[in-house]
């Protein structure tokens, strides 16, 4: 199985980017080939709750966490209570990643920091490129993290065959 990463930002999206996303997720699965993604809001959430869609039993998706699913989600928590995130977009997170490690355990790869910063949300970016095989891009306002994965991909020979970028 081929696997795809799907890079993008989590902070600002719009219909045109879900549509987009959810299309390339379902392309990708009709092809036979697996989703990578980074668990977060917006781009990943997308690719997510397109797979549990498609396959509740989440064989063709992994989800790289830069923590254990406990940390992370007291992390996104935090930026509730920060007022970054509303409470429903903390709550079908929160469910989605639980859904997945319900479903599927072996579908959620996470990571062993025990804070979460820029630096720890790059170090995902590179675990995802050691384990994709090509990248998907769909950069919102030259988003950094999105161009750190491509930056990684480039630099690793995964090559980046869909890049759509957007301005919002």
């Amino acid at each position: 199985m081929k696997w795809i990463i799907f890079t993008g930002t989590w902070r600002l999206t719009n219909k045109e980017v879900e549509d987009d996303v959810r299309n390339a997720v379902r392309e990708c699965i009709s092809n036979g080939h697996g989703i990578i993604t980074g668990g977060a809001l917006g781009v990943d959430y997308f690719c997510m709750d397109e797979v549990l869609k498609i396959n509740k039993e989440c064989t063709n998706l992994r989800v790289i966490l830069p923590a254990k699913l406990d940390i992370y989600t007291k992390h996104f928590y935090n930026a509730l209570v920060d007022g970054k995130i509303t409470k429903e977009d903390f709550s079908k997170l929160e469910n989605t990643l639980r859904t997945i490690q319900n479903n599927n355990p072996t579908s959620l790869l996470e990571m062993h920091f025990k804070t979460i910063s820029m630096e720890e949300y790059f170090a995902r970016d590179a675990e995802e490129v050691k384990y994709g095989d090509e990248v998907y891009a769909f950069q919102v306002n030259n988003s950094v993290g999105t161009q750190d994965t491509i930056d990684k991909a480039t630099e690793a020979g995964v090559p980046v065959t869909l890049h759509k970028k957007y301005t919002i």
